[in-house]
């Protein structure tokens, strides 16, 4: 049998700054993937059907590319609020679940998976790079 015994010792004030760092990021990639979704609704070429809204010419968006913007509602739906050790992205336009996962009559046009997926790395690599930090 073997017997291992392992100590560690935590600096406090080191290991508090980590915590708010860690916040911080987190916070940071709220916003980071927030903006993403934004802008890929009000940016990028559409190629679904063409058609007019009050006298202006409109392209909707074609099944798996980002929702096209119409009114500006979706957008402005989106949302952070930050609080402590916590942040989240609210999205108020109850449709926002429709477009991103389609539904019997439409397919979807994903917007927040994507965003997500953008953002994951650049957070994964974020803490990663602040584990590393607390280690030396």
């Amino acid at each position: 049998m073997v017997n291992a015994s392992v100590f560690l010792r935590i600096n406090k004030d080191e290991f508090l700054k980590l915590l708010d760092d860690a916040n911080k990021i987190t916070e940071e990639a709220a916003d980071k993937m927030a903006k993403e979704m934004k802008n890929s609704i009000l940016s990028g070429a559409k190629s679904g059907r063409q058609y007019y809204v009050n006298g202006a010419r409109h392209t909707a968006s074609a099944p798996g590319q980002s929702p096209a913007n119409v009114t500006g509602e979706l957008v402005r739906s989106i949302k952070v609020t930050k609080e402590r050790n916590k942040s989240t992205i609210n999205i108020t336009k109850n449709y926002a679940i429709f477009l991103e996962f389609g539904t019997s009559k439409m397919r979807p046009r994903p917007f927040i998976i994507p965003a997500f997926l953008k953002t994951k790395r650049w957070f994964s690599d974020k803490l990663h790079r602040l584990a590393y930090r607390g280690t030396r």
